[in-house]
């Protein structure tokens, strides 16, 4: 990250932290997230996966729920019930009440209309102490391919019900192609962002790039300063991918 990295403020802490993730349809938000999982997972770290996707109900993670469980990750996601579109709107008493397990706790937040007024109905939220919510900004969609259109969906996402802990901490670049994605599309993503981050005053905390362009990218793990999370592309194998 740009500064301090979750990993070097969880150390010496026993203060668990929130990061919940927000973005456009296809902003690679979900990727993000399991794969931020993952690698606290690894470290041998408790971590909770949440897919909080009201719109069309846990079809993302769903299918890979085994393949997540079986490296380490506790998630919580609905198993019984199916929406697509902005038909869903079903959520489980397990997901309203995701804050009050033990441990560290990963929130994916499906796209739509509401935003971040998803969060509203997490019990003891507005109580966490160590809460980052991220928006992930893919550059190759409409809705944020310039930096008119991220900074209008930047106020887009935070939903109608204002509150002071309901705020972006940061920006996860993470421009993308598909496997089609190059180096420069990565680079280039990340400027308009820049630029987008600047006006906003609010930080790019990461890079997303997919694990199989890490030879092409610094490897010094950062590029400009910022810090590359690579990515192993796990949803292709979702339903609706």
């Amino acid at each position: 990250m740009q500064n301090n990295s979750q990993d070097g403020m969880q150390s010496g802490k026993t203060e668990r932290f929130v990061e919940v993730f927000c973005g456009a349809y296809a902003s690679g938000k979900s990727e993000n997230a399991l794969n931020r999982a993952i690698h606290f997972a690894k470290k041998g770290e408790k971590i909770i996966l949440v897919d909080l996707d009201s719109v069309e109900p846990a079809y993302c993670l769903r299918p890979i729920i085994p393949r997540l469980e079986a490296q380490g990750v506790d998630i919580i996601a609905q198993r019984d019930y199916f929406g697509l579109g902005e038909a869903g709107g079903i959520v489980t008493g397990e997901q309203v009440n995701c804050l009050s397990r033990e441990g560290n706790i990963i929130i994916d937040v499906g796209y739509g209309a509401s935003g971040l007024d998803i969060l509203d109905i997490l019990t003891g939220v507005e109580d966490e102490k160590n809460l980052k919510i991220y928006l992930v900004v893919n550059t190759s969609k409409f809705e944020t391919s310039n930096v008119e259109n991220i900074i209008e969906y930047y106020h887009f996402a935070h939903g109608l019900n204002k509150k002071p802990w309901k705020k972006f901490s940061g920006l996860i670049s993470n421009t993308h192609f598909g496997p089609q994605t190059t180096r420069e599309d990565i680079i280039h993503g990340y400027e308009i962002l820049k630029e987008a981050a600047l006006q906003l005053n609010v930080p790019i905390v990461a890079i997303g790039a997919d694990i199989g362009l890490k030879a092409a990218m610094p490897q010094d793990g950062k590029y400009d300063g910022v810090e590359i999370w690579y990515l192993e592309r796990h949803m292709p194998d979702a339903m609706w991918s």
